[in-house]
């Protein structure tokens, strides 16, 4: 069954609605989302956000700045994402970080396998204890004591790893990082090859291509990140025999 983009019967990140971010047939950016993957204003710095946290916006943003409505944050009162955090003001865990930049996903895992309150990385039970997630980052203006949990003993949520699994972590460790790695992507150099649908050859002209780790990777996709364009093989289709048709024996001539 499938749901129209903006009707949720039960939220979009719901274990029962993949669809409500996704779409495999009419995804209009990267990763199958439906929504593209554009840039949003920052009312408060004056920045625009792109990247990931743009396909976060594209739902939660307020339609005014390019987005969707669907239980829309207010930017210039929101926690600052899409940038480069400063070391004076919070110590951001490596592993948190996607490409040395901070993001929506920095903080939350919008998967339905995640079951932390509001899809956050860290289990605050409810919502009690979201001091000790703010710890993770900000540990000089946090009392460890009050909170009583030090940051290494904090489980952190990923299901960005489909090798991993979704599940908790705990903090520091090599599980984390192997679990939650940073994506890498790779642009191809041309369009889509499509010779059994041509209306569909330049649709999309640049696709992304998901690249965590480059050994397992085929020839065609390492060509193409050492600057090679790929070539254009052709598929022949196997000939098939014409099956012999047996000719009616002749009559002697006279009978």
């Amino acid at each position: 069954l499938f749901v129209a983009g903006n009707v949720f019967a039960y939220g979009p990140h719901t274990p029962l609605d993949c669809l409500g971010c996704h779409d495999p047939h009419y995804a209009k950016g990267q990763k199958i989302f439906k929504v593209k993957n554009d840039v949003h204003p920052n009312p408060r710095t004056g920045q625009v956000i792109d990247h990931i946290s743009a396909l976060c916006l594209g739902c939660h943003n307020i339609p005014q700045f390019g987005g969707a409505g669907v239980k829309p944050i207010y930017l210039h009162m929101t926690h600052p994402v899409n940038v480069v955090p400063n070391p004076k003001i919070a110590k951001v865990p490596e592993v948190l970080l996607r490409n040395d930049v901070l993001q929506c996903i920095s903080c939350h895992d919008p998967h339905p396998s995640n079951p932390n309150w509001r899809y956050l990385r860290v289990d605050t039970e409810g919502g009690a204890k979201v001091g000790q997630f703010c710890l993770m980052c900000h540990p000089a203006k946090a009392e460890t004591a009050f909170y009583g949990t030090a940051q290494k003993d904090l489980n952190v949520f990923s299901s960005m790893n489909e090798d991993a699994g979704p599940g908790s972590y705990k903090f520091g460790s090599q599980q984390l990082v192997i679990a939650n790695p940073t994506p890498v992507y790779i642009q191809s150099l041309g369009d889509f090859d499509n010779s059994l649908a041509p209306a569909y050859q330049t649709v999309p002209t640049q696709p992304w291509i998901f690249a965590p780790e480059r050994e397992r990777l085929p020839q065609a996709l390492k060509d193409i990140l050492d600057g090679k364009k790929p070539q254009k093989t052709e598929q022949k289709l196997p000939e098939t025999k014409q099956p012999e048709t047996k000719q009616p024996a002749k009559q002697p001539a006279g009978k």
